[in-house]
């Protein structure tokens, strides 16, 4: 008889954190599209030719990843993760660094802790 209050317990709610994450990786990634676009543009002399398309490729693909975690799609998170390991190895391929390592996988770790509790909902 009362099913108004039944349909709150089945929603969907994102949280405030969850949501400004996701928007940052999407602003992130674009001014980071953005940027190698331009590098590209700029023919900046390259040791490595295939650094920069594959760095927009990856860029584009975290933004692609984030509008699907937005959505609530299980492959938004499998892609950004996937990226991010693409990314880590391009990294240490390009710098030699640990650092690219780190800077790589915390967004990912901070991804998955905000998602921790709304397994459920990811279709």
């Amino acid at each position: 008889m009362f099913k108004s209050q039944d349909n709150h317990a089945g929603e969907k709610r994102r949280g405030g954190c969850l949501s400004a994450f996701l928007i940052f990786i999407i602003i992130h990634s674009a001014l980071a599209t953005w940027l190698i676009w331009d590098l590209h543009a700029q023919g900046q002399p390259r040791a490595v030719p295939w650094a920069l398309p594959v760095l927009l490729i990856l860029s584009l693909a975290d933004i692609v990843a984030a509008i699907g975690a937005w959505n609530w799609r299980k492959w938004g998170l499998v892609l950004y993760a996937i990226s991010t390991a693409a990314g880590i190895a391009v990294g240490l391929m390009l710098t030699g660094s640990q650092l690219v390592v780190f800077h790589d996988i915390i967004p990912l770790v901070i991804l998955g802790y905000l998602y921790k509790d709304k397994w459920a909902h990811i279709q």
